[in-house]
């Protein structure tokens, strides 16, 4: 009986304690754009897990600006074989520095995604673009 018992708890316990699941990878990926004196640079994080890349937060720098006219539009989609999806879409104002995104946001690791912010002075424009990889 204190065999079949222990037996029991030994395998209880190497299934509970069984190796944990891989870390996410956390990634980081930057672009420059410029348009004249105007330019701007993204970076994106992203960790990729579960077979999912998820972006999870954006580092922006740009200008010059004049005055408070500035504006960003970051876009971040995947492109599959049926074909382009939209994952996340925001357009405010220009904003320097760390930005975190919405939970839940995932695009398939087997797809081709990308990540693009548009940087806009109100007079003159430029897109960064990222791959995630």
């Amino acid at each position: 009986m204190k065999t079949v018992v222990r037996a029991g708890l030994v395998a209880i316990l190497a299934t509970t304690l069984a190796a944990p699941a891989q870390a996410a990878t956390v990634k980081q990926v930057t672009s420059t754009c410029h348009a004249g004196e105007f330019g701007g640079t993204f970076t994106l994080r992203y960790e990729t897990s579960g077979g999912y890349h998820r972006p999870i937060g954006s580092i922006t720098t740009s200008g010059p600006y004049i005055g408070d006219s500035g504006t960003q539009t970051l876009r971040i989609s995947y492109t599959d074989g049926l074909g382009t999806h939209a994952v996340y879409s925001w357009t405010g104002p220009a904003a320097n520095g760390t930005q975190s995104l919405p939970s839940g946001l995932a695009i398939p690791a087997t797809a081709r995604g990308t990540a693009s912010t548009k940087f806009d002075n109100g007079t003159t424009s430029c897109t960064a673009t990222v791959p995630i990889t």
